[in-house]
């Protein structure tokens, strides 16, 4: 007997609407109605869920639903324009799972009908403990799969990629996109270990994951929280979302995500799309290097896709963390040591990026061109070089990106594989 016979049996016993939520309020099941209902019933129905977050169940918390080994009656609440009702907790083996609901008015509840609904609650919390072990075993076998899909023996992705086709429903012609959610828990807890994340940030971050699955439906997720240093999101579909639909998607985890942690702790990279389940893992490791090189880079923001990285995703490539500033173009290096104000450096900077053009430059900083050139013709002085040859323009350009990444450092943390 699953929810919505037991609502129906009991509501047939009783001759009155029954509802049955979880432990967030959203609704599982339900039956009509033959009385007046209020608005927040409307919602659950309508919406899944009630359209306020200050709910029935959360005033009912008031009188001691969550403790409560039995029924409970929840008087009317004017203020959130709610009926009375009676609540008796669903709980199996102790343990609460959720909410069995009937209207208290405009009759209360008989005395007689609370075993009915006693019993009723205890039946639903036997189908729920079963739905949460199923829910458990089918996401302890994501897990493996997704751990599977991303390993480097191609024998064991192409294994895995044939178990999601023919045990998970997946298209055999679906498409692969790996988004890396990566923390910087250093930063969300100044005293602990850097690259551990606290318990509270993995459950976080393993519930925005789980709410990114739902809302990218018709699209098929895997999503996995870590031990290490965040997390993964592999979406397989024959016509993946389109790139707006991707970046809105990245930026609602990063901003579920910023509610607990700080916003400037939480990357989120998007891997290139690849066209067969087997290639996620190439696309998870280019996700995975994205947020490393947007944490170096921060003009990058905090969502990146990896065909956005540019010169940095080159420079990533190097060697780093065994690079010294002797590594940056001699004449860069004295143009540092005199610019004292650092205002020659952010016009060659500003200047280079906007490919020479002086009027662009002198209106980005706001400047008067004579003042323009008087700075570039110090530029000029001070590094031996000529803005005028491409070999030159080029050494300082790529000179300046690689001191801003080597500025910020690189933490192995970043490079850590989260599998």
């Amino acid at each position: 007997m699953g929810l919505q016979d037991i609502a129906e049996d009991l509501a047939a016993r009783l001759g009155r609407s029954v509802a049955i939520d979880d432990l967030d309020s959203r609704l599982l099941a339900h039956t009509a109605h033959e009385e007046p209902v209020d608005q927040f019933r409307i919602d659950s129905i309508m919406l899944r869920r009630p359209r306020s977050e200050n709910t029935v169940t959360r005033h009912a918390r008031d009188f001691g639903i969550d403790t409560a080994t039995g029924p409970v009656r929840i008087p009317a609440s004017p203020r959130l324009g709610s009926f009375a009702r009676l609540c008796v907790p669903v709980r199996c083996s102790g343990t609460l799972l959720g909410y069995l609901w009937l209207f208290d008015e405009p009759t209360p509840v008989p005395d007689d009908d609370l075993e009915p609904a006693r019993a009723a609650a205890a039946a639903a919390g036997e189908v729920l403990f079963r739905e949460r072990l199923l829910d458990d075993l089918r996401r302890a076998s994501e897990r493996e799969l997704l751990r599977d899909i991303l390993n480097p023996d191609d024998e064991v992705r192409r294994h895995a990629a044939a178990r999601l086709v023919a045990d998970h429903g997946i298209a055999p012609d679906a498409r692969v996109l790996a988004a890396a959610v990566v923390i910087d828990h250093a930063a969300t807890a100044p005293d602990s270990h850097a690259g551990t994340a606290s318990p509270a940030g993995t459950v976080e971050l393993d519930l925005a994951l789980r709410r990114a699955r739902q809302r990218l439906t018709p699209t098929r997720a895997l999503g996995m929280a870590t031990s290490a240093t965040g997390g993964i999101l592999l979406l397989m579909h024959p016509r993946l979302p389109r790139r707006e639909a991707l970046r809105a998607e990245a930026e609602r985890i990063h901003a579920d995500l910023a509610t607990h942690l700080p916003a400037s702790a939480v990357w989120v990279g998007l891997g290139p799309e690849r066209p067969a389940l087997r290639e996620g893992a190439g696309s998870y490791r280019e996700a995975l290097e994205t947020t490393r090189v947007a944490r170096l880079v921060p003009s990058l923001g905090q969502t990146v896709f990896s065909d956005q990285l540019g010169v940095y995703g080159l420079l990533a490539r190097l060697p780093l963390e065994s690079l010294e500033s002797s590594a940056l173009p001699a004449g860069l290096r004295r143009l540092l040591a005199a610019d004292r104000s650092g205002a020659l450096v952010q016009t060659l900077e500003t200047y280079l990026d906007l490919g020479g053009d002086p009027a662009r430059t002198a209106a980005r900083l706001v400047i008067h061109r004579t003042t323009l050139y008087y700075r570039l013709g110090r530029i000029v002085d001070l590094t031996g070089l000529d803005l005028r040859d491409g070999n030159d323009r080029l050494a300082l350009h790529l000179g300046l990106k690689l001191r801003q990444m080597l500025s910020r450092g690189t933490p192995q943390a970043w490079g850590a594989r989260q599998t």
